[in-house]
């Protein structure tokens, strides 16, 4: 019986483990061979369960997970809420009504800014044959310390109750604040981020 030495070795990035294992060959009558792993203690498997243990804390080595960005309130920007109503995304973003306009938003009426507090400019328009009503804030903070509040008032209301802004019956149950806009979305919060997805 002969005994040869078997070398491990685990890379990832500066890390680097070598181990050593006794190895015994044996001779087998039939002229065939077998090598078999011998560890002469529990000792010996040390190595071998820290080296399993790294390849699984270090399984895609070299890659790393996005960490979310969360707001103050702790709001996942960029993701809707669980109720699929609310969002705030694009937050070093400041958008006029001409980048809308050049993303394929129409517009259709301006509102007085004296109906909403705070906000600089107001739209009423359409993108992709659903309405978005767009108030603009002097910045994404501004947004959301004066218009996220406005907004829950909005699509908390009940089919069949008006929007002060617009002279028919329209119903917007979900809001996306981009910017320093807050959108609000007919149907859905995909209609707006339909838009969103265009804005440059």
């Amino acid at each position: 019986m002969q005994e040869s030495r078997y070398d491990s070795i685990v890379g990832c990035g500066m890390l680097s483990i070598r181990s050593s294992i006794p190895i015994r060959k044996f001779n087998m009558t039939n002229s065939s061979r077998i090598s078999l792993i011998h560890f002469p203690n529990y000792a010996a498997l040390a190595p071998i369960l820290f080296v399993l243990v790294l390849m699984l804390m270090f399984t895609g080595c070299g890659s790393s997970s996005a960490v979310p960005e969360v707001s103050e309130d702790g709001v996942v920007i960029g993701v809707a809420d669980e109720e699929g109503v609310r969002l705030i995304t694009n937050t070093t973003a400041t958008y006029v009504i001409d980048d809308l306009a050049a993303a394929g938003f129409k517009k259709s009426k301006q509102f007085d800014v004296s109906t909403v507090p705070g906000a600089i400019d107001i739209w009423y328009g359409f993108f992709q044959q659903q309405d978005i009503e767009v108030r603009f804030y002097e910045s994404h903070a501004a947004a959301l310390d004066k218009g996220v509040e406005l907004a829950e008032t909005v699509i908390a209301r009940t089919a069949g109750q008006r929007d002060p802004l617009i002279p028919v019956v329209n119903l917007y149950p979900a809001y996306a604040v981009v910017g320093n806009t807050v959108m609000l979305c007919e149907r859905q919060l995909s209609t707006c981020e339909a838009l969103i997805d265009v804005l440059e």
